[in-house]
């Protein structure tokens, strides 16, 4: 008899004969199983929707359930739609009063361009302000009356140009100054490199003021 895991001849003493030994018989289940478990997953993500952000068009993790990326987009939104703010403040008010939620926590989510730059801020000896609001804005790093600006690759998409433009308009009549960095990876040598150049005309442009 021939064994259906490993292919070998056997004389079928074996359970029902169709494996040569244990192991054969146990590792063909499991691999059996396994590419059961895989065709499932597969078909599973092929019906998961891509979706986008609605503000900046930056593609989202299939977990979100906002519309918005989380670092701007999501929190201009809700600046200009502080109904929407309070209804969701209403329904947790309920909630806790149930005891049914404990009472949302407070999370300060950076991406690693901000905490990158927080380095360069901080090892230049460069006081600054973080997130702060301005109108309906939340501004990067305040440095006196610079809004200093790290731009992730959504802020090339025509809309968040457009809002960008927008942005910039009320924050200058507002008395601030602000300078954007576009955001390149620095895995690189050359990526590295470049990002070099942009922190010195930033530090040389500070020096300035």
């Amino acid at each position: 008899m021939i064994c259906e895991k490993c292919g070998k001849e056997h004389d079928g003493s074996y359970g029902s004969g169709r494996f040569c030994s244990q192991t054969c018989s146990r590792s063909f289940s499991s691999m059996q199983n396994r590419e059961e478990t895989n065709r499932k997953v597969s078909l599973k993500l092929t019906q998961l929707e891509i979706k986008f952000c609605k503000e900046c068009g930056i593609r989202l993790d299939r977990r979100n359930s906002t519309g918005y990326c989380i670092h701007h987009c999501k929190k201009e939104f809700y600046a200009d739609h502080p109904e929407v703010c309070e209804k969701f403040s209403k329904i947790q008010r309920e909630l806790v009063a149930r005891g049914i939620h404990k009472g949302w926590k407070t999370r300060n989510l950076k991406s690693y361009p901000e905490k990158f730059f927080e380095k360069v801020l901080d090892n230049n000896h460069i006081h600054y302000e973080r997130e702060k609001k301005v109108g309906k804005y939340f501004l990067d790093f305040v440095i006196g009356t610079i809004d200093l600006e790290i731009d992730g690759k959504q802020h090339k998409y025509p809309e968040r140009v457009k809002s960008d433009l927008e942005r910039d308009k009320f924050l200058r009549s507002e008395g601030y100054f602000v300078y954007r960095i576009a955001w390149n990876e620095i895995n690189s040598d050359n990526g590295k490199e470049m990002m070099k150049g942009k922190i010195d005309l930033l530090l040389d442009f500070l020096k300035c003021e």
